[in-house]
């Protein structure tokens, strides 16, 4: 089986940009926000590096190179990422292939990644950055189910922006709960963390 797992809610909790405003010296209710365009730019393949990143933050915000580089630490760089969650990554991976998919940029993720030591569990990354699409964009999706014949499991915590897509392409949607999101339709499978991730794929292993 394939598991194509989103990165930001799913294995890992970001904070609020907004938090960090003072360090570019913005208000965090400035809108649209500086850190929102500079990101938007960046996981779309407009720009090609952190460096390019920090030169658009820089000139929308007026911080210095350091501030920024020390605003990307804050934020992208230091989520939050429970030792459960890794566990949980390691376990998946010794049975499926496992499919990282995600509007982050991939020098992040591969940072966050191989500090917490789960980098080489996946078969494959496939960001937004290098698509230069993001989700829903079909192309990601497309790449997802590519060369498989059996089935193709999906988990994300964004229902509309991200499984909705999925399922068009013949995906097993595993929602993890948001609070934020109001489902459009009914996830196959509903999950309250990716801890409850292993016993959801043996319900589907036997339905299979």
């Amino acid at each position: 089986m394939r598991v194509v797992l989103d990165y930001g809610g799913v294995l890992v909790d970001h904070v609020d940009e907004r938090e960090y405003a003072h360090l570019l010296g913005v208000s965090p209710d400035r809108d649209p926000y500086p850190g929102w365009l500079a990101y938007y730019c960046f996981r779309t393949g407009f720009l090609d590096s952190q460096a390019q990143y920090v030169d658009l933050l820089s000139t929308l915000t007026g911080a210095t190179e350091s501030a920024c580089r020390e605003y990307i630490d804050r934020t992208w760089l230091d989520p939050r990422f429970p030792n459960e969650r890794e566990e949980v990554l390691e376990a998946v991976a010794s049975r499926h292939s496992l499919v990282l998919f995600s509007n982050m940029v991939k020098p992040w993720v591969e940072r966050v990644l191989r500090r917490h030591g789960v980098w080489d569990v996946f078969d494959s990354v496939l960001v937004s950055s290098e698509l230069e699409r993001p989700k829903p964009h079909p192309r990601g999706y497309h790449r997802c189910v590519d060369g498989v014949d059996g089935e193709v499991v999906m988990v994300s915590d964004e229902f509309n922006e991200d499984l909705l897509m999925a399922r068009c392409f013949g995906m097993t949607t595993v929602w993890v709960e948001n609070d934020d999101v109001v489902p459009y339709q009914q996830p196959a499978y509903t999950i309250d963390d990716l801890t409850s991730l292993p016993a959801v794929l043996e319900r589907i292993e036997r339905n299979t």
